[in-house]
C-alpha cells in the first residue's frame, strides 16, 4: 500500500524526484489558475522581456524565468513569458486533439531544470498597474490553489536617488539608481530613451524603463534581454478564481509555502509523521 501511494505521489508531481534547492511545491494545475479564461483588457506596442536569476544571460534555458513588462494604454503588466508561451502551447494542442490524451512534456515551462517544475511566487504571480494601483493575482503551488487570491494596493513609490554611474544594456545608456524597499536595497539601472516606463515585478518610478535591476546581495536579479516592438494583447486571470485578500495575507502565504511547504499543506505520512522540514528562505520583500 505504501508502495502504491508514493507512486500516485510521483506521479501527480513529478518534481519530487529530484533534490533541488527549491523545493517548495509543484507547480500549480493549470485550470485552478484559469489559464484557458483569460480576458484581454488593453494592447502593448512595446515591450521588455527580463532574465531572471541567469547564470547565462544569453542561454534561456538557465534563466529561473523569462518575465514581461507589457505597456498599454491604461494599464501596465509584469507576469512571466515563460508560463505564457506554455499556456499557449497548450490550449492550441487541446483544441486540435479534442482535449484527448496527456500534454506533451515540451509544451511544459522553460528556465532552469532545478526550477521549471516548481513553483515560485516571482513565477506565479501576475502584477497588473491600472490607475496608480497595483494589483497582484497570485497563484500557490499544486495542492494549495485553495489559497489563489488578489489583492490591491497603492503602487509602490520607491524612493531612488539618482547617481552619475552608467552602462550600457542592449545599446541603451543606462543610469544608476539606488533605494530601499521593504526590507531590501536595490540598485537599477534605467534607460531614458526606452518609450515606455516602469520595470519587472513591482519596480518602477525613474524617469525611464529599467532594464536591470538586483538587491545588494544580488539573490534577485532581473536583466532586460530583449526590446520588442509589435501588438501584444495584455490579460489578466478571471477575478472569480481569485477572492479579494490583503498584501500581507498573500505575503504571509508567499513565505510560508517557501518555508514549510508540507507542513503548510498539512500532509501526513500513513504513520501520522509531518514530512515538513523548515528551510532558510530570503523573501524579496522583507516587510
Amino acid at each position: 500500500m505504501k508502495r502504491i501511494l508514493l507512486t500516485l505521489i510521483i506521479a501527480a508531481c513529478p518534481c519530487l524526484l529530484f533534490a533541488q534547492p527549491k523545493r517548495n511545491g509543484c507547480v500549480p494545475g493549470r485550470e485552478k489558475r484559469g489559464y484557458d479564461q483569460c480576458i484581454v483588457i488593453d494592447t502593448a506596442r512595446v515591450r521588455v522581456l527580463y532574465a531572471l536569476n541567469a547564470k547565462d544571460i544569453k542561454d534561456e534555458n538557465t534563466y529561473i524565468d523569462l518575465g514581461k513588462l507589457e505597456v498599454g494604454k491604461r494599464v501596465s503588466k509584469y507576469s512571466s513569458e515563460f508560463l505564457d508561451l506554455s499556456d499557449k502551447e497548450i490550449i492550441k494542442w487541446k483544441k486540435e486533439k479534442g482535449h484527448k490524451g496527456n500534454v506533451p512534456k515540451s509544451f511544459f515551462m522553460g528556465g532552469q531544470r532545478e526550477h521549471k517544475e516548481h513553483w515560485s511566487e516571482l513565477v506565479f504571480s501576475d502584477y497588473i498597474i491600472h490607475a496608480g494601483q497595483l494589483k497582484e493575482y497570485a497563484c500557490f503551488p499544486l495542492w494549495a490553489e485553495r489559497d489563489n487570491s488578489s489583492y490591491t494596493e497603492p503602487y509602490p513609490q520607491m524612493k531612488w536617488q539618482l547617481a552619475n554611474e552608467q552602462q550600457t544594456i542592449l545599446g541603451h545608456r543606462c543610469q544608476k539608481a539606488t533605494c530601499r524597499f521593504r526590507g531590501r536595497d536595490f540598485v537599477a539601472w534605467f534607460a531614458a530613451d526606452v518609450p515606455i516606463k516602469g520595470g519587472p515585478w513591482k519596480f518602477g518610478g525613474l524617469p525611464g524603463c529599467i532594464l536591470k535591476v538586483y538587491d545588494v546581495q544580488r539573490l534577485y536579479v532581473w536583466e532586460a534581454v530583449a526590446i520588442e516592438r509589435g501588438t501584444y494583447k495584455i490579460s489578466q486571470y478571471p477575478d472569480k478564481l481569485y477572492p479579494k485578500s490583503t498584501r500581507k495575507r498573500v505575503w504571509q502565504l508567499q513565505n510560508k509555502y517557501n518555508e514549510d511547504y508540507w507542513n503548510a499543506i498539512g500532509w501526513m505520512s500513513q504513520e501520522g509523521k509531518s514530512r515538513s522540514k523548515i528551510k532558510n528562505f530570503e523573501p524579496l520583500e522583507k516587510e
